[in-house]
């Protein structure tokens, strides 16, 4: 019998990008576990896995509301000796479709969209591409269902080869959009399948596709690390007044405002390394806790941080905010003392000068609370923590905060420090001298069909390779075990699992443009004929 031809070429692969596009694997969802079916059938069509059925894996996330799944799909080589490893990584979660309006019922149909958009008014640069014919249109279509078929397209093509020799471990996960709670499960399979097969996971060749790095770049690019992000919450515990007396407490959203005013952008987070620089510091979400309108000022109010990370730990991160924290607080009382003097309202002087905001940790306040109120405290956290009602960690933490705070109204006013999830570790090839060699020889290989591959340090669009190696893990476990209180109960993050594994990772992916914009579109030549046949040449590099 005849094998049927694989997957690996452009016209393949298309038809491939279109049939999971056309699935709504929106991120926490039920999508998303028909996107897990509908990848386990397309696995299922490739020869080698309806010889070797066993070899496709599904694995539960578990305590999932949506009952999602990991997929993976191991491809021995034809020399059993060999047990060294590429794992082809992706996520198959997507994100909503409301920016696309009246368009919405076409964003999963990349072919129709695409045709239908010709007679749509777009965006100059969209318009342009376009008309050219080498660009598809859809949500997903770049990010990243295009890197997921071309891996699918690889397994295809390797699955046939003769003389292929090592072992191949796709991985595809749920929720990267949101939590990342595919990859935090991926990555107990990933052990689990190294320590059943006894695999050498040589490199992580994630698929994840090229951002431009400014306003007009059409680089395509090989990423060498991948950067980390903290979410900081910064609580803000007032002391109320009547709106007629201001000077006599402290505005818990002004407490807010202020520190955000200090925080966003602030360039002490500053991190470079040679000619690439972190993006800075800035606010994801501000506001205060009163419910509804009355003429008393806000005794509770909060922000959320999106803090990117090089080298930075949580530690550092932490010190700093406190820092500012203390010079915000400062600030504030020079204000209030400068108005109420030049108002007429002197009485008041004193009691400013005793109301100036402290600075806690989660950790302070939570030994302090151990202290003063023993195990009824501890137990009456741990609550919260673990109510199944609340199942968003940022509005769990926002919580956690409100109640450990109530306890400690005789500190008020008061800034309160601690960490919310997601946590992504910040990751780079450190001394992995072969797999930077490697990336330059792919860029050789590109530089042979015409095409320009630019190397950056961190893919800063945020990527589930975070999870595949854990540096400085002496000092980032113990600090996110005292300020991330979600940390080992609700939020399961395998940290000594990261750290044992230790997986160098590539990220070269198809290029597209307005990832997460309703002209979100893919670049046909580049990523579905040059690409494939470049991982096809890293792969082989690194299983001889």
């Amino acid at each position: 019998m005849l094998q049927r031809p694989h997957w690996n070429n452009r016209e393949d692969l298309e038809s491939i990008v279109k049939r999971l596009v056309k699935v709504p694997s929106i991120s926490g969802t039920l999508g998303e576990k028909r996107m897990a079916e509908e990848l386990v059938e397309i696995l299922g069509e490739i020869p080698y896995f309806q010889n070797h059925p066993n070899k496709i894996f599904t694995e539960d996330i578990p305590n999932d509301e949506f009952e999602r799944v990991n997929v993976a799909a191991l491809l021995e080589g034809k020399e059993k000796s060999n047990r060294k490893t590429v794992v082809l990584l992706s996520h198959y979660d997507v994100v909503g479709t409301a920016d696309y309006g009246n368009l919405q019922p076409l964003a999963f149909d990349a072919e129709q969209l695409t045709e239908f958009l010709q007679a749509s008014k777009l965006p100059e640069e969209a318009s342009k591409d376009l008309q050219t014919g080498d660009w598809l249109f859809g949500r997903g279509v770049m990010d990243m269902k295009a890197g997921l078929a071309i891996e699918l397209g690889l397994l295809s093509e390797l699955s046939q080869d003769e003389c292929f020799s090592g072992n191949i471990l796709l991985l595809s996960v749920a929720d990267e959009e949101r939590n990342s709670a595919g990859m935090l499960a991926g990555v107990e399979l990933l052990m689990k399948l190294k320590k059943k097969y006894d695999l050498e996971y040589s490199l992580c060749l994630c698929t994840e596709p090229s951002f431009e790095s400014f306003p007009g770049d059409e680089s395509k690019y090989i990423y060498l690390g991948s950067a980390g992000k903290m979410l900081p919450l910064m609580f803000c515990v007032g002391k109320e007044t009547h709106v007629g007396e201001p000077f006599a407490g402290v505005n818990a959203a002004w407490m807010a405002a202020a520190f955000t005013s200090n925080m966003e952008l602030a360039e002490v987070f500053l991190e470079r390394e040679s000619d690439f620089s972190c993006p800075l510091p800035i606010c994801l979400k501000i506001e205060d806790l009163k419910e509804q309108y009355n003429v008393q000022t806000p005794t509770h109010a909060y922000a959320l941080y999106n803090i990117f990370t090089i080298k930075q730990t949580p530690e550092d991160v932490i010190t700093k905010m406190k820092k500012l924290a203390e010079q915000t607080a400062s600030e504030l009382m020079e204000r209030m003392e400068k108005a109420c003097i030049s108002s007429g309202f002197l009485e008041y002087k004193q009691r400013i000068n005793e109301a100036i905001p402290k600075v806690f940790t989660y950790s302070m306040l939570y030994d302090l609370g151990k202290q003063r109120f023993g195990e009824s405290f501890e137990q009456e956290l741990l609550t919260i923590i673990m109510n199944k009602d609340v199942n968003d960690y940022r509005e769990l933490t926002i919580s956690l905060a409100k109640k450990i705070s109530d306890y400690f109204p005789d500190l008020a006013p008061f800034y309160l420090i601690m960490l919310s999830p997601p946590y992504y570790p910040n990751v780079s090839l450190k001394e992995d001298v072969n797999i930077k060699q490697l990336a330059n020889d792919i860029q050789k290989k590109a530089e042979g069909t015409g095409v320009e591959m630019k190397l950056q340090k961190y893919f800063m669009g945020l990527s589930d390779v975070s999870y595949c190696r854990l540096q400085d893990s002496e000092n980032v476990i113990p600090t996110l075990a005292k300020e991330l209180p979600l940390y080992g109960t609700r939020y399961h993050l395998p940290l000594e699992t990261i750290a044992a594994l230790d997986i160098p990772s590539l990220n070269i992916g198809p290029y597209g443009k307005d990832a997460h914009k309703r002209t979100e579109r893919l670049e046909l030549p580049f990523s579905l004929e040059v690409l494939p046949n470049l991982l096809n040449y890293a792969i082989k590099k690194v299983l001889i």
